[in-house]
């Protein structure tokens, strides 16, 4: 699996071709879209969503911020499978950083309790390393600590951080961090100490002690002088630092200065069974062949818990992984079932709702959505902060809700993709058409609307058909899809899911009146003609004095809203909402209004874009496709590999 590796399997940034991109996009704005929506996952945990291992169904991952990171555990978890590793110590070209340490094991724990986790990296973590000492070739600082806590600030787990190294003109090596007890930089009598369990390290000359855990667990500083010595790793006790000279060597083998020595590790006896405190090997860090292990992602930088090879120390990292219960016995279709778009035009999030074996929601469950391309339509998620990719891990909110984010094509050719949706117990799949369509379908007017349950909506729901850039003829037939199969859904007229209306002269059709059902939350409306596509989202609230509840029916709680802008503009733009619905697609109760009724491909969440000045939209579409494809073909970042290092 793809676990959020620096190095992805596939992956396009989308950064070239940004001169024609940005005149596409000025004429057009988003005719073939260029969002980077992030899918909406649970609210109530941090850390990103990742692809758990066997066995598990949820995945955080934490990487270092500026500050502590809150996890409540979720409902019907006892405990939690954690990995940890602390940020490596930072290294010169002559004295080398030493490795973080890492710290697994399972952590038994109570629904909803609260935990405190901070990851070591450059000026945060649980504890900070000791600083370099100062001069004209100065040591470096040691790794910072990562720890999971308890809310009062108990240690359950702590990874201790690796040595800085030494600023000699000679060859050093830091220490590595624990283990129950650090390593010790590697100059005789000049070395900082490693720590020892509880107690910190002791200094080397002129440099400073590691604290003991009672005292806060930071690595010592590095001693003064015209060559620094490095600072010691922090950890649950911290390692010493290294001393520093007023001269330098004289014979290039025999050092005047001393690297920091390693942090200490430690898992809760009483809380953690099954612990492992692992020492990484001078700077290679502990337990590269680890799933959640991840490389740099330039040839500069370490990789996490790596100490620095005349760089930076590799930042830590802390991985929370459980099994739900209940179980997901299965994953429903909730958004884009039977897709359709045309070439070059992107994808609307699909969305699935996990449920149990009674039908009831389950929440902060890893999904991993994954790309199976068998006609080379290349399409990608677009995600933020990274290059898209074809796999992405999204959790389920409280109503069991998880959605891709915006699928772009990297060709124009016609063809189809699946999606395959897939979590612990339970997968399903989308399949995605792209087919040519001389129409292309927008919202006219009531999108993004509330009504109370069991009151009609108050504005009908427009959709704005455009035919070779020109309105549609009257008399074309548009079918209104509500995208919820459940009973408490919203029906149109007559109790009807599924209508089609006929355009009137100006090309636009408007649906029969909208009537909320007893199940709350937002609901897609697809509005279709052939294989052009949109959508509109409504929302559901409670009347007076009536709680939020799911809908009724064992497949119809109704999801929380989990906004996407929609990109496809029209002649009087209005931003979509594109988000929750519940229940499966697909079905009954058709009715036709304005005339006699055609079979049309429905159901779809695919725009394929926008009326308005129709000969200028299309010219910007093709733009916007050409700039797409020029930087989905820019050469993909080589990163390095540091396990030969």
């Amino acid at each position: 699996m793809h676990h959020g590796s620096a190095v992805p399997r596939r992956a396009r940034f989308r950064r070239g071709a940004a001169a024609l991109t940005f005149v596409a996009l000025s004429a057009g704005t988003a005719l073939t879209g260029a969002p980077a929506a992030t899918a909406a996952g649970s609210a109530a945990l941090a850390g990103k969503a990742c692809a758990p291992t066997e066995g598990f169904s949820g995945c955080r991952l934490f990487v270092p911020t500026d500050g502590k990171q809150a996890f409540t555990v979720p409902s019907g978890v006892t405990s939690l499978d954690v990995r940890a590793w602390g940020e490596g110590g930072r290294g010169n070209s002559m004295a080398y950083g030493g490795a973080g340490g890492f710290v697994a094991g399972t952590l038994k724990v109570t629904p909803g309790e609260a935990l405190s986790l901070a990851v070591g990296g450059p000026g945060f973590g649980d504890a900070l390393g000791g600083k370099g000492g100062k001069g004209g070739s100065g040591g470096e600082r040691g790794g910072n600590s990562s720890a999971v806590r308890t809310s009062g600030g108990s240690a359950l787990i702590v990874a201790g951080g690796g040595g800085g190294g030494g600023g000699d003109v000679a060859h050093g090596q830091a220490g590595t961090a624990g283990g129950e007890n650090g390593q010790d930089g590697s100059e005789k009598d000049r070395g900082g100490k490693g720590a020892t369990g509880a107690t910190g390290g002791a200094a080397g000359g002129n440099g400073a002690a590691g604290a003991d855990h009672a005292k806060g667990g930071a690595g010592g500083a590095g001693g003064a002088g015209r060559y620094g010595g490095g600072g010691g790793g922090a950890g649950y006790a911290g390692g010493g630092g290294g001393t520093g000279a007023e001269t330098g060597s004289s014979t290039g083998n025999d050092p005047t200065t001393g690297s920091g020595g390693g942090g200490s590790s430690y898992a809760e006896p009483a809380r953690v069974d099954d612990a492992r405190l692992v020492v990484g090997s001078r700077y290679d860090a502990p337990e590269k062949k680890d799933p959640f292990w991840a490389s740099s992602d330039n040839p500069i930088d370490s990789g996490v818990a790596e100490g620095g090879v005349n760089a930076p120390g590799g930042p830590g990292r802390i991985v929370l992984q459980w099994r739900q219960s209940p179980a997901v016995d299965r994953l429903i279709q909730v958004s884009g079932t039977d897709a359709t778009t045309q070439p070059g035009v992107d994808v609307r999030p699909l969305a699935v709702a996990a449920r149990d074996k009674d039908g009831k929601p389950v929440g902060d469950t890893s999904v991993t959505f994954t790309v199976e391309d068998p006609d080379g339509l290349k399409p990608l998620f677009y995600l933020t902060g990274g290059p898209d990719d074809d796999e992405t891990v999204v959790a389920t909110d409280a109503q069991g809700r998880a959605q891709t984010p915006w699928i772009g094509l990297g060709s124009r050719k016609e063809g189809s993709f699946t999606v395959r949706a897939k979590t612990l117990g339970a997968e399903t799949s989308f399949t995605v058409r792209v087919k040519e369509s001389p129409y292309t379908v927008s919202v006219g007017g009531g999108n993004e609307q509330k009504a109370e349950q069991g009151e009609d909506f108050a504005e009908a729901l427009v959709a704005r058909v455009v035919k070779s850039g020109k309105a549609a003829p009257a008399g074309t037939e548009v079918e209104f899809r509500v995208e919820d199969a459940a009973e408490g859904a919203p029906r149109f007229e007559g109790g009807d899911r599924v209508v089609r209306v006929k355009t009137d002269d100006s090309g636009e059709a408007t649906a029969p009146a909208l009537t909320a059902g007893e199940g709350t939350g937002t609901y897609t409306v697809a509005a279709s003609v052939g294989d052009a596509m949109t959508q509109f989202a409504v929302e559901v609230v409670p009347g007076d004095g009536e709680a939020e509840e799911p809908g009724p029916g064992d497949e119809s709680p109704s999801p929380s809203a989990s906004p996407t802008t929609d990109p496809t503009p029209s002649a009087e733009p209005s931003p979509s909402t594109s988000t929750g619905t519940s229940g499966t697609t697909g079905g009954d109760g058709t009715s036709t209004t304005g005339g006699t009724s055609t079979d049309l491909d429905g159901g779809s969440l695919a725009s394929t874009g926008a009326g308005g000045i129709g000969v200028l939209l299309a010219a910007a579409a093709a733009l916007a496709a050409v700039g797409f494809a020029a930087f989905r073909l820019a050469p993909r970042l080589k990163l390095r590999s540091r396990d030969n290092a």
